[in-house]
């Protein structure tokens, strides 16, 4: 089998595109669709030949053709979404080309192909580039004041229409369009997530959820970053446990080779389990270049609130950037926690007098917690099941309890 590559690279002509994209949608199974969403898609490697960005073609007399004329009709929107990104830099009319071809895909495809899916590879291909062309507008386009929402926030609505329109597909999963809902539900998740709409993600996973028949179905691409976004969603709604497991799915599924995408799932999965008692090496934060977490594990573990803070400070850009400044901020518990256990083990009995924990404070370098604070920081330690144990405030010690005093964070 050729590649979209060495297709792209063969060409010398508007006949030789249509050909090519013929031939491939005419055996109509899903190896050559997925040769096929290439040539479909807006940054294809035919996208850049002059000759293919082609204006208002479908007007043009004995030009080429699809036998599909549904097919056709895209192949033409295409080219004309071509010529308003590379000739006319028009990247309005771009998108709304684009959304021509996802209401012709569904309508004539999605809602009247019914026992087949092979052409999932190009509709997949599709809402990709409507997220993308939705991209562009917002960013090069031309401001528009009086608009009440971004291209990229619409270009939902037209995804939703398509997830309706496979949804109510109760066929067998080998040609039921159904299997294309987790791919939207991604699509979904990463319009959501850039527009801060997390609410509306609810839905979408419990239809997942309830999904297990088409599990085996689902390729592992889609699993993997629908498990990444699900781990990050669950880490903004503090379910950690499912924030671990559903990151350590997409980390360890993720290929090796894919060691960017490996790195982006580690940056909130590090978090999250440093939240539950199991602190990162040295070897694999240098392994995916994220250095900037090395200070950070080095005070949580030891208990140093100073360091820590000073950690954050000086890589704050790069947590913010990420989402997880705030996330990490909230370690100042864990490192409380982290420090009260060491001055308990240096002691070595369960009635611990509270200005030890001052001194120690105070050794460290944070001047800014007094004692009224320090029990305060305690008494919430005790709440979270953090610290197993009492106050005793006429006497200003903290007792605590022989067994286990300090439980793994991972059984809390």
């Amino acid at each position: 089998k050729m590649s979209a590559d060495s297709y792209a690279r063969n060409m010398r002509s508007l006949d030789d595109y249509f050909k090519t994209l013929g031939r491939l949608l005419q055996d109509e199974n899903w190896d050559d669709a997925e040769i096929a969403s290439k040539l479909l898609s807006v940054h294809g490697p035919h996208s850049t030949h002059a000759f293919l960005q082609v204006s208002r073609l479908g007007e043009q007399r004995n030009r080429p053709f699809i036998r599909d004329d549904t097919f056709d009709a895209i192949a033409v929107l295409h080219l004309q979404v071509l010529h308003d990104i590379h000739v006319e830099k028009n990247y309005e009319s771009a998108y709304d080309v684009h959304t021509q071809i996802m209401k012709k895909f569904t309508e004539e495809i999605l809602r009247i192909k019914r026992e087949s899916n092979w052409f999932l590879p190009i509709f997949y291909q599709l809402c990709t580039d409507l997220r993308n062309t939705a991209k562009m507008a917002d960013e090069l386009g031309a401001p528009d004041e009086e608009r009440d929402t971004s291209f990229y926030e619409q270009c939902a609505s037209f995804i939703m229409e398509s997830y309706r329109a496979c949804i109510t597909d109760a066929r067998d999963a080998r040609i039921s369009k159904k299997i294309a809902i987790l791919n939207m539900t991604n699509q979904l998740f990463r319009i959501y997530f850039k527009i801060n709409k997390l609410n509306l993600l609810k839905p979408l996973i419990r239809t997942i959820d309830n999904a297990e028949n088409l599990q085996r179905a689902f390729s592992m691409a889609d699993k993997v970053t629908y498990n990444y976004f699900l781990g990050r969603n669950a880490m903004f709604d503090s379910n950690l446990p499912l924030s671990e497991r559903s990151l350590s799915y997409a980390f360890r599924n993720c290929p090796a080779e894919c060691a960017t995408n490996k790195r982006l799932v580690l940056i909130y999965l590090i978090p999250v389990k440093m939240f539950l008692g199991h602190m990162p090496s040295q070897a694999v934060l240098r392994k995916y270049k994220l250095e900037e977490f090395i200070e950070v594990v080095e005070a949580v573990k030891v208990g140093n609130l100073a360091q820590l803070d000073a950690a954050l400070t000086k890589h704050e850009d790069f947590f913010i950037q990420c989402g997880i400044f705030l996330m990490l901020e909230k370690l100042r518990t864990i490192t409380f926690r982290n420090l009260f256990k060491r001055v308990s083990l240096i002691l070595g009995k369960n009635q611990i007098p509270l200005d030890a924990f001052l001194v120690c404070l105070k050794f460290l370098g944070v001047h800014d917690v007094d004692s009224d604070e320090l029990a305060c920081i305690v008494a919430n330690l005790i709440a979270q099941n953090k610290i197993k144990g009492y106050i005793s405030h006429a006497h200003q010690k903290l007792v605590i309890s022989k067994k286990e005093p300090f439980p793994e964070l991972h059984s809390i």
